[in-house]
Protein backbone atom coordinates (compact mmCIF):
# COMPACT_ATOMS: atom_id res chain seq x y z
CA UNK A 1 0.00 0.00 0.00
CA UNK A 2 1.33 3.55 -0.97
CA UNK A 3 1.84 6.21 1.85
CA UNK A 4 0.34 8.90 0.83
CA UNK A 5 0.20 12.49 1.77
CA UNK A 6 -2.75 13.85 3.85
CA UNK A 7 -4.17 15.10 0.63
CA UNK A 8 -7.90 14.25 0.32
CA UNK A 9 -9.55 13.42 -2.69
CA UNK A 10 -13.30 14.45 -2.29
CA UNK A 11 -15.91 12.77 -4.59
CA UNK A 12 -18.99 14.52 -5.00
CA UNK A 13 -21.96 13.41 -7.23
CA UNK A 14 -25.61 13.69 -6.81
CA UNK A 15 -27.03 10.13 -6.30
CA UNK A 16 -25.09 7.42 -4.14
CA UNK A 17 -25.86 4.21 -2.22
CA UNK A 18 -28.34 2.82 -1.88
CA UNK A 19 -29.35 4.37 -5.38
CA UNK A 20 -28.37 2.84 -8.41
CA UNK A 21 -27.97 5.58 -10.17
CA UNK A 22 -24.96 4.03 -12.69
CA UNK A 23 -22.68 7.34 -12.37
CA UNK A 24 -22.99 6.69 -8.35
CA UNK A 25 -21.94 3.30 -8.61
CA UNK A 26 -19.05 4.26 -10.81
CA UNK A 27 -18.23 7.14 -8.25
CA UNK A 28 -17.96 4.29 -5.33
CA UNK A 29 -16.16 1.92 -7.27
CA UNK A 30 -13.33 5.09 -7.50
CA UNK A 31 -13.50 5.81 -4.17
CA UNK A 32 -12.99 2.19 -2.63
CA UNK A 33 -10.40 1.42 -4.94
CA UNK A 34 -8.47 4.90 -4.23
CA UNK A 35 -8.86 4.29 -0.45
CA UNK A 36 -7.63 0.23 -0.86
CA UNK A 37 -4.41 1.75 -2.42
CA UNK A 38 -3.65 4.01 1.02
CA UNK A 39 -5.82 7.27 -0.18
CA UNK A 40 -7.91 9.48 1.59
CA UNK A 41 -10.94 9.68 0.21
CA UNK A 42 -14.25 11.58 0.78
CA UNK A 43 -17.84 10.62 -0.96
CA UNK A 44 -19.93 12.91 -0.72
CA UNK A 45 -23.86 13.05 -2.26
CA UNK A 46 -27.50 14.51 -1.75
CA UNK A 47 -29.84 13.42 -0.05
CA UNK A 48 -32.26 13.02 -2.85
CA UNK A 49 -33.18 9.65 -4.50
CA UNK A 50 -33.19 8.29 -8.09
CA UNK A 51 -33.58 4.19 -8.51
CA UNK A 52 -33.42 2.66 -5.09
CA UNK A 53 -31.24 -0.63 -5.40
CA UNK A 54 -30.03 -3.43 -3.02
CA UNK A 55 -26.92 -3.58 -3.56
CA UNK A 56 -23.95 -3.44 -0.63
CA UNK A 57 -23.00 0.04 0.78
CA UNK A 58 -19.36 1.35 -0.27
CA UNK A 59 -16.47 1.04 2.17
CA UNK A 60 -15.78 4.73 2.05
CA UNK A 61 -18.41 6.48 4.30
CA UNK A 62 -20.84 8.48 2.76
CA UNK A 63 -21.50 12.65 3.61
CA UNK A 64 -24.91 13.57 3.07
CA UNK A 65 -25.81 16.81 2.25
CA UNK A 66 -29.67 18.20 3.19
CA UNK A 67 -31.09 20.20 -0.06
CA UNK A 68 -34.41 20.78 -1.44
CA UNK A 69 -35.61 17.70 -3.24
CA UNK A 70 -37.89 17.78 -6.43
CA UNK A 71 -39.86 14.66 -8.46
CA UNK A 72 -38.57 12.59 -10.76
CA UNK A 73 -40.38 13.10 -13.94
CA UNK A 74 -41.22 16.81 -13.66
CA UNK A 75 -38.66 18.93 -15.93
CA UNK A 76 -39.01 21.89 -13.91
CA UNK A 77 -38.68 20.47 -10.36
CA UNK A 78 -35.27 18.22 -11.60
CA UNK A 79 -33.94 21.67 -12.73
CA UNK A 80 -34.76 22.78 -9.37
CA UNK A 81 -33.14 20.05 -7.34
CA UNK A 82 -29.72 20.60 -9.69
CA UNK A 83 -29.68 23.70 -8.55
CA UNK A 84 -30.32 22.47 -4.61
CA UNK A 85 -27.57 20.08 -5.22
CA UNK A 86 -25.38 22.76 -6.73
CA UNK A 87 -25.64 25.08 -4.11
CA UNK A 88 -25.48 22.32 -1.04
CA UNK A 89 -21.98 21.04 -3.05
CA UNK A 90 -20.92 24.79 -2.84
CA UNK A 91 -21.50 24.72 0.61
CA UNK A 92 -19.21 21.83 1.65
CA UNK A 93 -16.49 22.87 -0.83
CA UNK A 94 -16.47 26.05 1.21
CA UNK A 95 -16.30 24.74 4.38
CA UNK A 96 -14.06 20.70 3.57
CA UNK A 97 -11.91 21.32 0.78
CA UNK A 98 -8.12 22.27 1.93
CA UNK A 99 -5.55 23.44 -0.29
CA UNK A 100 -3.94 20.93 -2.65
CA UNK A 101 -7.04 18.32 -2.06
CA UNK A 102 -8.02 16.66 -5.23
CA UNK A 103 -11.64 17.09 -6.24
CA UNK A 104 -13.39 15.12 -8.17
CA UNK A 105 -16.83 16.36 -9.05
CA UNK A 106 -19.32 14.25 -11.93
CA UNK A 107 -21.49 15.76 -14.32
CA UNK A 108 -24.62 14.76 -11.93
CA UNK A 109 -26.57 16.88 -11.65
CA UNK A 110 -24.96 18.83 -14.99
CA UNK A 111 -24.60 22.21 -12.91
CA UNK A 112 -21.95 22.03 -10.54
CA UNK A 113 -19.69 22.38 -14.05
CA UNK A 114 -19.30 25.97 -12.77
CA UNK A 115 -18.18 25.00 -9.29
CA UNK A 116 -14.40 25.16 -10.60
CA UNK A 117 -13.89 28.39 -9.48
CA UNK A 118 -15.29 27.42 -5.76
CA UNK A 119 -12.24 24.77 -6.21
CA UNK A 120 -9.62 27.03 -7.33
CA UNK A 121 -10.46 29.25 -4.58
CA UNK A 122 -9.76 26.64 -1.91
CA UNK A 123 -6.17 25.91 -3.30
CA UNK A 124 -7.02 22.14 -4.86
CA UNK A 125 -6.92 20.91 -7.87
CA UNK A 126 -10.11 20.00 -9.66
CA UNK A 127 -11.50 17.00 -12.20
CA UNK A 128 -14.24 16.90 -13.87
CA UNK A 129 -15.61 13.79 -14.79
CA UNK A 130 -17.76 14.18 -17.92
CA UNK A 131 -20.65 11.64 -18.47
CA UNK A 132 -23.01 13.66 -20.11
CA UNK A 133 -22.31 16.91 -22.58
CA UNK A 134 -25.91 18.43 -21.62
CA UNK A 135 -25.99 21.24 -24.49
CA UNK A 136 -26.56 18.24 -27.10
CA UNK A 137 -28.39 16.02 -24.36
CA UNK A 138 -31.47 18.74 -23.70
CA UNK A 139 -32.46 18.22 -26.83
CA UNK A 140 -33.82 14.69 -26.07
CA UNK A 141 -36.24 16.91 -24.25
CA UNK A 142 -35.94 20.18 -26.64
CA UNK A 143 -34.68 21.84 -29.60
CA UNK A 144 -33.51 24.66 -28.65
CA UNK A 145 -33.23 27.31 -31.66
CA UNK A 146 -29.87 26.89 -33.61
CA UNK A 147 -27.82 30.24 -31.78
CA UNK A 148 -28.85 29.31 -28.42
CA UNK A 149 -27.62 26.13 -28.83
CA UNK A 150 -24.40 27.24 -30.04
CA UNK A 151 -24.39 29.91 -27.28
CA UNK A 152 -24.86 27.09 -24.85
CA UNK A 153 -22.54 24.91 -26.76
CA UNK A 154 -19.43 27.82 -25.97
CA UNK A 155 -20.72 28.45 -22.20
CA UNK A 156 -20.18 24.85 -21.49
CA UNK A 157 -16.71 24.50 -23.13
CA UNK A 158 -15.82 27.14 -21.61
CA UNK A 159 -15.96 25.98 -18.03
CA UNK A 160 -14.81 22.56 -19.10
CA UNK A 161 -11.68 24.01 -20.41
CA UNK A 162 -11.16 25.70 -16.72
CA UNK A 163 -10.86 22.33 -14.86
CA UNK A 164 -7.77 21.27 -14.21
CA UNK A 165 -8.37 17.86 -15.70
CA UNK A 166 -11.65 16.94 -17.53
CA UNK A 167 -11.99 12.75 -17.89
CA UNK A 168 -14.06 11.48 -20.57
CA UNK A 169 -16.44 8.41 -19.85
CA UNK A 170 -16.90 7.95 -23.95
CA UNK A 171 -14.43 9.55 -27.32
CA UNK A 172 -17.81 10.92 -28.52
CA UNK A 173 -18.25 13.24 -25.98
CA UNK A 174 -18.13 16.86 -27.46
CA UNK A 175 -15.21 18.30 -25.52
CA UNK A 176 -11.48 18.06 -26.88
CA UNK A 177 -9.53 20.38 -25.19
CA UNK A 178 -5.79 20.49 -23.78
CA UNK A 179 -7.07 18.95 -20.32
CA UNK A 180 -9.31 16.50 -21.70
CA UNK A 181 -8.62 12.68 -21.39
CA UNK A 182 -10.54 9.34 -22.29
CA UNK A 183 -11.27 6.79 -19.07
CA UNK A 184 -14.33 4.61 -20.48
CA UNK A 185 -16.46 3.21 -17.87
CA UNK A 186 -16.47 -0.75 -16.74
CA UNK A 187 -18.78 -3.54 -15.75
CA UNK A 188 -20.01 -2.41 -12.39
CA UNK A 189 -21.41 -5.74 -11.89
CA UNK A 190 -18.92 -9.20 -11.36
CA UNK A 191 -21.07 -11.97 -13.45
CA UNK A 192 -19.23 -14.69 -12.02
CA UNK A 193 -19.35 -18.08 -13.37
CA UNK A 194 -21.05 -18.45 -16.95
CA UNK A 195 -24.86 -19.45 -16.89
CA UNK A 196 -26.89 -21.01 -19.31
CA UNK A 197 -29.21 -18.23 -21.55
CA UNK A 198 -32.68 -19.14 -22.23
CA UNK A 199 -33.09 -19.40 -26.31
CA UNK A 200 -34.79 -17.09 -28.31
CA UNK A 201 -34.63 -14.13 -25.51
CA UNK A 202 -33.47 -10.30 -25.18
CA UNK A 203 -33.12 -7.73 -22.48
CA UNK A 204 -32.86 -4.41 -22.41
CA UNK A 205 -31.77 -3.27 -18.58
CA UNK A 206 -32.20 0.24 -17.79
CA UNK A 207 -33.65 3.67 -18.16
CA UNK A 208 -35.51 4.07 -21.42
CA UNK A 209 -36.05 7.84 -21.61
CA UNK A 210 -34.91 11.18 -23.60
CA UNK A 211 -31.90 9.98 -24.24
CA UNK A 212 -32.67 6.94 -26.68
CA UNK A 213 -34.84 7.23 -29.77
CA UNK A 214 -38.06 5.27 -29.42
CA UNK A 215 -38.97 4.13 -32.34
CA UNK A 216 -35.44 3.19 -33.64
CA UNK A 217 -35.44 0.54 -30.51
CA UNK A 218 -39.16 -0.36 -30.85
CA UNK A 219 -38.33 -0.96 -35.08
CA UNK A 220 -35.22 -3.24 -33.73
CA UNK A 221 -37.52 -4.61 -31.41
CA UNK A 222 -40.05 -5.74 -34.04
CA UNK A 223 -37.15 -7.58 -36.23
CA UNK A 224 -35.84 -10.02 -33.35
CA UNK A 225 -39.81 -10.27 -32.51
CA UNK A 226 -40.30 -11.66 -36.43
CA UNK A 227 -36.75 -14.07 -35.95
CA UNK A 228 -38.36 -15.38 -32.67
CA UNK A 229 -37.72 -13.72 -29.87
CA UNK A 230 -39.40 -12.84 -26.32
CA UNK A 231 -38.10 -9.78 -25.53
CA UNK A 232 -38.36 -8.21 -21.74
CA UNK A 233 -37.24 -4.14 -20.90
CA UNK A 234 -36.45 -4.38 -17.10
CA UNK A 235 -36.20 -0.29 -16.63
CA UNK A 236 -37.67 2.94 -16.29
CA UNK A 237 -38.02 5.96 -17.79
CA UNK A 238 -40.99 7.90 -19.84
CA UNK A 239 -40.10 6.04 -23.11
CA UNK A 240 -41.46 2.56 -21.46
CA UNK A 241 -44.99 3.77 -22.04
CA UNK A 242 -44.13 4.15 -25.73
CA UNK A 243 -43.13 0.36 -26.33
CA UNK A 244 -45.77 -1.72 -27.54
CA UNK A 245 -48.00 -4.45 -25.88
CA UNK A 246 -45.43 -7.63 -27.10
CA UNK A 247 -42.91 -6.21 -25.42
CA UNK A 248 -42.71 -7.59 -21.83
CA UNK A 249 -42.58 -4.81 -19.71
CA UNK A 250 -40.50 -5.08 -16.04
CA UNK A 251 -39.65 -2.69 -13.42
CA UNK A 252 -35.74 -2.40 -12.72
CA UNK A 253 -34.14 -5.24 -10.08
CA UNK A 254 -32.93 -3.84 -7.21
CA UNK A 255 -30.94 -7.52 -6.35
CA UNK A 256 -27.91 -7.56 -7.46
CA UNK A 257 -27.84 -11.31 -7.62
CA UNK A 258 -31.30 -11.10 -9.80
CA UNK A 259 -29.90 -8.55 -11.93
CA UNK A 260 -26.91 -10.72 -12.42
CA UNK A 261 -29.28 -13.88 -13.08
CA UNK A 262 -31.53 -11.47 -15.57
CA UNK A 263 -28.57 -10.86 -17.35
CA UNK A 264 -27.12 -14.17 -18.10
CA UNK A 265 -30.48 -15.37 -18.96
CA UNK A 266 -31.13 -13.61 -21.91
CA UNK A 267 -29.30 -14.47 -25.32
CA UNK A 268 -29.12 -11.02 -27.05
CA UNK A 269 -28.67 -8.28 -24.78
CA UNK A 270 -30.15 -4.96 -26.23
CA UNK A 271 -28.69 -0.99 -26.16
CA UNK A 272 -30.10 2.14 -27.31
CA UNK A 273 -29.20 5.22 -28.33
CA UNK A 274 -30.07 8.58 -30.32
CA UNK A 275 -28.74 9.48 -33.63
CA UNK A 276 -29.65 13.08 -33.02
CA UNK A 277 -27.49 13.07 -29.90
CA UNK A 278 -24.36 11.50 -31.15
CA UNK A 279 -21.95 13.51 -29.16
CA UNK A 280 -23.71 14.10 -25.76
CA UNK A 281 -23.90 10.54 -24.11
CA UNK A 282 -23.02 6.96 -24.39
CA UNK A 283 -24.68 3.99 -22.20
CA UNK A 284 -23.32 2.52 -19.39
CA UNK A 285 -25.49 -0.55 -19.52
CA UNK A 286 -23.46 -1.42 -22.46
CA UNK A 287 -20.23 -2.65 -20.17
CA UNK A 288 -22.39 -5.18 -18.14
CA UNK A 289 -23.38 -6.78 -21.33
CA UNK A 290 -19.81 -7.39 -22.41
CA UNK A 291 -19.13 -8.70 -18.77
CA UNK A 292 -21.55 -11.55 -19.88
CA UNK A 293 -19.88 -11.72 -23.07
CA UNK A 294 -23.93 -12.36 -25.06
CA UNK A 295 -24.25 -10.96 -28.53
CA UNK A 296 -25.04 -7.11 -28.39
CA UNK A 297 -27.90 -5.57 -30.87
CA UNK A 298 -27.89 -1.62 -31.05
CA UNK A 299 -30.44 0.60 -32.26
CA UNK A 300 -30.10 4.73 -33.01
CA UNK A 301 -26.20 4.45 -32.63
CA UNK A 302 -24.80 6.91 -35.96
CA UNK A 303 -21.82 9.11 -36.41
CA UNK A 304 -19.17 9.35 -33.62
CA UNK A 305 -21.49 7.39 -31.20
CA UNK A 306 -21.42 4.71 -33.41
CA UNK A 307 -17.81 4.73 -34.07
CA UNK A 308 -17.30 5.29 -29.86
CA UNK A 309 -19.59 1.51 -29.91
CA UNK A 310 -17.03 -0.27 -32.33
CA UNK A 311 -14.14 0.83 -29.84
CA UNK A 312 -16.19 -0.27 -26.84
CA UNK A 313 -16.82 -3.60 -28.13
CA UNK A 314 -12.31 -4.28 -28.60
CA UNK A 315 -11.96 -2.26 -25.54
CA UNK A 316 -9.95 -3.75 -22.40
CA UNK A 317 -12.91 -2.86 -20.08
CA UNK A 318 -11.63 -4.54 -17.30
CA UNK A 319 -8.73 -2.10 -16.80
CA UNK A 320 -10.72 1.11 -16.63
CA UNK A 321 -11.39 1.29 -12.92
CA UNK A 322 -7.15 0.67 -12.79
CA UNK A 323 -6.67 3.85 -15.08
CA UNK A 324 -8.91 6.15 -12.59
CA UNK A 325 -6.84 4.43 -9.41
CA UNK A 326 -3.36 5.40 -11.36
CA UNK A 327 -4.28 8.65 -12.62
CA UNK A 328 -6.29 9.79 -9.13
CA UNK A 329 -3.01 8.87 -7.05
CA UNK A 330 -0.66 10.47 -9.61
CA UNK A 331 -2.60 13.75 -8.60
CA UNK A 332 -2.29 13.15 -5.17
CA UNK A 333 1.11 12.12 -4.97
CA UNK A 334 2.07 15.57 -6.89
CA UNK A 335 3.34 18.27 -5.34
CA UNK A 336 0.18 20.27 -7.30
CA UNK A 337 -0.33 23.34 -5.15
CA UNK A 338 -2.42 26.27 -6.28
CA UNK A 339 -2.75 29.74 -4.83
CA UNK A 340 -6.54 30.31 -3.34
Amino acid sequence: MLQLTSRRLHILTQYLWPDDAPTGIYAEQVADAVAAKGGTVRLVAGSGVYRPGGRPPPKVPIVRLAHWQGRRGNLVSTALEYEAVRHAFARYLDREVSPRDVVLLTSAPPTTLFLHRRIRRRGALGVYWLQDFYPQLIRGVWDPPAFLLRRMKHTWKAALASWDHVVKSAGNLDYSGPNAMVIRNWNTLDPGEARPARPRTALYSGNLGYGHDISAFVAMCSRLREDGYEITVRGDGPGMARLPPWVGREKPLQDPEKLIQSYWEAEVHLVAADPGLTDAIFPSKLWNSLAVGRPIQASGFAGPMAAELEVALKADFRGHLAQWVAFLLSLLETDGTRSP
